[in-house]
């Protein structure tokens, strides 16, 4: 828990950060207002959100740490791979925009994560049990 909180923290302060100084951080890429302006788009869909994707990070350490090694992989490609994949041959196909396309991203952590809870409690509770 005290991981999931400072990833949590750090996640929205770092990303939040980043979001606000896009305008300047993308200029050493490109001077091109309509460069920054598509990366500022995607900044806000991915840095903005992208404690979700720690959050996901640490349940699947804490799985690994517990002795489950192939479960959260599995939900990992399934969610984060494959999620994106059915994503872009679905939604993407009827709403052709970058922002449809970024917010897959943050869609797919938060999913991910969520399956990652289930299978933390599912097994947390397994060795309860047993101890």
């Amino acid at each position: 828990m005290i991981c999931e909180g400072l990833v949590i923290l750090v996640g929205l302060v770092m990303g939040n950060g980043a979001f606000f100084l896009a305008g300047v951080l993308l200029q050493l890429y490109s001077p091109d207002p309509e460069v920054i302006s598509f990366g500022v788009l995607r900044m806000g869909y991915i840095c903005v959100t992208y404690f979700l994707c720690g959050m996901m990070d640490v349940i699947v350490g804490a799985l690994r740490g517990m002795g489950y090694a192939i479960m959260p992989m599995l939900v990992s490609l399934t969610g984060a791979c494959l999620f994106r994949v059915v994503w872009i041959y679905t939604v993407f196909q009827n709403h052709r925009t970058l922002a449809c396309l970024y917010i897959s991203y943050p869609i797919s952590w938060a999913l991910t994560f969520l399956v990652h809870l289930i299978c933390f409690a599912v097994v947390y509770r397994k060795i309860l049990k047993t101890a």
